[in-house]
């Protein structure tokens, strides 16, 4: 993509009302704050689905073919970015890419170790998802 219309941040599902992520995207990174929306809102049983990708997890404000930049701060699984953005394409997106800002992983959390020792056994690739099998062209 030569450029994003819009950029966007994956809204929390822990109801949690202001994130650190949405504030740096909207207000202080000069680059992305000009052509930030809050497109996406956390349905009602968002935080019920746990870890799985769902069409159900976020509702998205409607768009007219704007290619759309999505932001978020964390990838476990990656089913939270995979729902928000069929979310942004079903509202009528164009073109959706994601960037993952890195956090630090807990091993504790949940299973963060599994995630982390099952990626140290696959070699790095640009066509292979780390954490999906399966390549992509």
């Amino acid at each position: 993509m030569p450029r994003f219309d819009v950029v966007t941040t994956v809204p929390s599902t822990s109801g949690r009302l202001t994130h650190p992520l949405r504030a740096m995207v909207a207000d202080m990174v000069g680059t992305t704050r000009g052509r930030h929306r809050d497109l996406l809102r956390a349905t009602p049983k968002a935080a019920d689905l746990g870890r799985t990708a769902s069409s159900g997890r976020y509702t998205a404000s409607a768009l007219w073919g704007e290619h759309v930049l999505l932001v978020d701060d964390t990838w476990t699984t990656g089913n939270h970015v995979q729902s928000a953005a069929a979310a942004l394409k079903s509202a009528g997106a164009g073109a959706v890419a994601v960037v993952v800002l890195g956090r630090h992983l807990n091993r504790d959390y949940e299973a963060t170790a599994a995630h982390i020792e099952q990626a140290r056994l696959r070699r790095f690739s640009w066509d292979v998802c780390p954490v999906r099998s399966w390549a992509h062209h």
